[in-house]
């Protein structure tokens, strides 16, 4: 049976929802492990330490907090494209 012009339509954005919901899986759990490596950084360095040290910690920051707001993005464009879909009848 050839699908309809509304499921054919859907098809792209149901990829994309999967798509999406991977990527925003991935962005997180990276996002996580490297702010536990940020407040590893951060706890167990020694007193003296050095300037390359203090950037690798600030720029572990740096990526922990960029992580994060991607993670938030791909939430944002997940929940959209599964709006979408229920509004085409697709779920």
């Amino acid at each position: 049976m050839p699908a309809t012009k509304s499921s054919a339509s859907a098809e792209p954005l149901a990829d994309a929802l999967e798509k999406s919901e991977n990527v925003k899986e991935t962005v997180q759990g990276v996002a996580d492990d490297l702010a536990v490596v940020h407040a590893v950084l951060n706890k167990d360095v020694p007193k003296e330490r050095t300037d390359e040290l203090d950037q690798a910690v600030q720029r572990t920051n740096d990526l922990e907090k960029k992580l994060s707001k991607s993670a938030e993005v791909l939430e944002q464009v997940t929940e959209t494209l599964s709006e979408e879909l229920k509004k085409k009848g697709v779920s």
